[in-house]
């Protein structure tokens, strides 16, 4: 039996119960494959059937307002994504009848779809013979044909689906590419590969070669540097002062956050906030003891987040605002924002 033979019917013996995989769609696996770059399974399939409850179909998700459309994706993180796949779905409406198209050109001139997601709704949901790479698919690839070229880079992705296509079974090109990446889920994995339950083991490469272990070649990821991100901590009665990130932020914009700013880890946090709240225009700022902390990641930051009491004369300026406590939407305020409150309330 051919590669392919062997993969497809492995797949189908062996494939997760994933609610995607029940309502195979343009749509449904478009919002899939968006919901789960840099998220796990386990974590999208509460929020994918959540979700698609909302907004079931193009349309809906194209009507929709962008706070709410955020509000649905809660506990996704990297908000961008949302945005994106919203403003993608309002182009198909507006330049395609609320169809999604089958086209790859036109899928890339969609905002939010890139070359892997447009090849994965063209595979899965069209049955065309265009193999989506993402991770699991680069290492399964790399492996089978013992490609050398780091899997970080576009080329590489490129020369493996090359290599892939000639593979693709015609009437079954979206078993062939859910079997691929469901072999990398489950048995060709990054370490302790199962290749003893692969079904292609013995055209295998690298197995072959016994390169299994060191196959795909990947560059080592940037080293993280640490940072500390001062917030001010500043209550009136019972409000607290956030500020609104602008609609042009690279990240969450339109989101409130207790004000701050990143800086070198050495930094003394008293100083950097009344920096900050002089620079928004307030008189007479005097600066306390840190009253909460904590600490996240983002992209290669390793941030220790300070929220600093203080007590500042005047009304707030453009851009703040005293919200009530019991008015602030933990969905609408950054992560750490959101982190800083939870550890002061812990505290209390």
């Amino acid at each position: 039996m051919t590669l392919e033979g062997r993969l497809v019917d492995w797949f189908r013996s062996n494939r997760r119960d994933l609610p995607w995989r029940r309502q195979r769609t343009p749509y449904t696996t478009w919002v899939s494959e968006i919901m789960l770059q840099q998220t796990t399974v386990d974590v999208v399939v509460p929020r994918f059937v959540a979700f698609l409850r909302r907004f079931p179909d193009i349309q809906s998700l194209a009507s929709a307002e962008e706070e709410d459309v955020v509000a649905a994706w809660s506990g996704l993180g990297y908000y961008r994504r949302a945005r994106g796949l919203r403003l993608g779905a309002r182009a198909v409406v507006e330049r395609f009848g609320g169809t999604i198209p089958s086209d790859e050109k036109d899928l890339l001139s969609l905002p939010g779809v890139g070359p892997y997601t447009a090849a994965a709704i063209r595979s899965l949901a069209f049955d065309q013979p265009a193999p989506a790479i993402d991770g699991n698919v680069a290492r399964v690839a790399a492996r089978l044909f013992a490609d050398d070229g780091d899997v970080g880079k576009a080329g590489t992705r490129r020369r493996l689906r090359e290599r892939l296509v000639p593979h693709v079974p015609e009437g079954g090109a979206a078993a062939f590419s859910e079997a691929l990446i469901e072999l990398g889920a489950l048995v060709c994995r990054p370490k302790s590969a199962r290749c003893d339950a692969c079904p292609v083991a013995d055209l295998c490469a690298a197995r072959l070669t016994g390169r299994v272990a060191t196959l795909p070649v990947r560059q080592p990821p940037r080293r993280s540097r640490p940072v500390l991100s001062a917030r001010a901590w500043v209550e009136r009665g019972c409000r607290v002062l956030l500020v609104q990130r602008p609609a042009d932020a690279s990240l969450l914009p339109g989101f409130l956050e207790l004000p701050g700013r990143w800086g070198p880890a050495g930094e003394n946090p008293p100083d950097v906030v009344r920096e900050v709240l002089e620079n928004l225009g307030f008189d007479d700022v005097r600066t306390y003891e840190p009253v909460a902390e904590a600490r996240h990641a983002i992209t290669h930051h390793r941030i220790r987040s300070v929220a600093v009491r203080a007590d500042v004369v005047g009304a707030a300026p453009g851009g703040c605002r005293f919200v009530p406590w019991d008015e602030v939407d933990l969905e609408r305020v950054t992560t750490e924002t959101r982190k800083l409150l939870r550890s002061r309330e812990a505290s209390v």
